[in-house]
C-alpha cells in the first residue's frame, strides 16, 4: 500500500469507539473516512465532530465507500459478524477485546485460513504499554517461574460491563499478557467466583490459577469492588524469574526490577499526548495498526491465535467458575 492516509471506517460510537475516533482522527497515518453506529444519531454526532461521514452499519459503508481497514469497537457479542464481513472483503481490521464471547464464535474464528487470521489484529491494548514492553525485553532470556496479576475495577463498572463475565471483560487482558510471557503449553486452569452484591449482573470477585507445561504457574485476580470511580482501574503484574522481580502497575505505568545486583526503576512516562501528538498505548496500538495495514510491521505484537487463546481461557473460568 502507498504512503498515503489509510482510509479507515470505525465501527461503533460508543465508549471505547469514541476513544478509537478521538486518536485516529489526529494521526496522520490514517484517515478517519467513516463512523457507524446501529444508533445513528451518535454516529452522526461522532461524524461531525471529526469530518467523517455517518453510517448505521458496516455493510452501509462498504456499499458505498472504498475504505482499506476497519476498526471495531462494538459490543463484543456483535464483533464476529462484521469481522466476517470485513475479512470477506480483504480488509485489515483491528477488533477491540474480547475477539468472541463463545464457543461457537471462538470455532468460527479458529476455522479461517491462515491469510485471513493474518489480517485481524487483536485489540489488546495493554501489549503497547510502554511499561509492559520494558517488563518483557527484560525478561527476554529468563525463565519466568511465577506470575501473579491482581485488578481493581470500580464495582459501578460491573453493569457497564454486563454482556461480559469479567473474565471476559477484563482478565482477558491479564491472560494475553501471561500469554506474551509464558512460552508454554497451558496444562490447567482452576477459578472460583463470588457474587458480592446480587444486584449486579456478574461475580464482582474472581480468582483463576493456571499451571503451565514449563512449570510456570500464574495467579489472576479481578476483584470489581472499587467503592468509587476516581480510578479507572486499580492493577498490579508481578512477573518472577530465577534472577530477576518485576513488578508493573496501574495507572500510571511504573515499572520496576529487582535483581542480586540491583534494583532499579527504568523512566517511563505514559501520557495521552506530546505537544499535541497522540502518545500512550492507544496511540502505540493504532500506529502499528497503520503499519498491519500497509504490510510493514516489523515484528507481530499480537496475533489472533493469542486473542483465541486468551478467550477460551476465559470461557473456562467463566463455565469453571460459575459452577457449570
Amino acid at each position: 500500500m502507498a504512503s498515503t492516509s489509510i482510509r479507515v471506517a470505525v465501527i461503533g460510537a460508543g465508549d471505547f469507539g469514541r476513544r478509537h475516533i478521538a486518536v485516529l482522527s489526529a494521526l496522520p497515518e490514517f484517515h478517519l473516512a467513516a463512523i457507524a453506529d446501529r444508533n445513528e444519531a451518535a454516529a452522526r454526532e461522532s461524524a461531525q465532530a471529526h469530518g467523517a461521514e455517518p453510517f448505521s452499519s458496516l455493510e452501509a459503508v462498504l456499499g458505498r465507500l472504498e475504505i482499506d481497514a476497519v476498526v471495531i469497537a462494538t459490543p463484543p457479542t456483535a464483533h464476529t459478524a462484521d469481522l466476517l464481513m470485513a475479512l470477506d472483503h480483504g480488509l485489515p481490521v483491528l477488533v477491540e477485546k474480547p475477539v468472541v464471547t463463545s464457543e461457537e464464535d471462538l470455532a468460527r474464528l479458529e476455522s479461517l485460513p491462515a491469510e485471513l487470521r493474518r489480517l485481524v489484529l487483536p485489540g489488546h491494548i495493554s501489549r503497547y504499554l510502554p511499561s509492559f514492553c520494558a517488563l518483557r525485553e527484560r525478561m527476554r532470556g529468563e525463565t519466568v517461574r511465577a506470575i501473579r496479576a491482581v485488578r481493581y475495577v470500580p464495582r459501578e463498572r460491573v453493569a457497564m460491563h454486563g454482556e461480559s463475565h469479567p473474565a471476559l471483560s477484563a482478565m482477558v487482558h491479564d491472560f494475553d499478557l501471561i500469554r506474551a510471557l509464558v512460552p508454554s503449553e497451558l496444562e490447567h486452569v482452576s477459578s472460583v467466583q463470588s457474587l458480592i452484591d446480587p444486584a449486579l449482573p456478574h461475580p464482582q470477585a474472581v480468582f483463576v490459577h493456571l499451571r503451565f507445561a514449563n512449570g510456570t504457574i500464574a495467579s489472576v485476580d479481578n476483584l470489581w469492588t472499587l467503592p468509587h470511580a476516581r480510578k479507572y482501574i486499580d492493577a498490579r503484574l508481578e512477573v518472577s524469574s530465577d534472577e530477576t522481580l518485576a513488578t508493573l502497575s496501574l495507572p500510571g505505568g511504573e515499572v520496576s526490577f529487582a535483581a542480586p545486583d540491583r534494583e532499579y526503576a527504568p523512566a517511563i512516562e505514559l501520557e495521552g499526548s506530546v505537544y499535541g501528538v497522540p502518545a500512550g498505548a492507544l496511540a502505540n496500538q493504532l500506529r502499528y495498526f497503520a503499519a498491519h495495514v500497509r504490510g510493514t510491521a516489523v515484528d507481530t505484537a499480537v496475533t489472533l491465535e493469542d486473542a483465541l487463546w486468551s478467550v477460551r481461557v476465559a470461557l473456562q473460568v467463566q463455565q469453571q467458575a460459575s459452577g457449570g
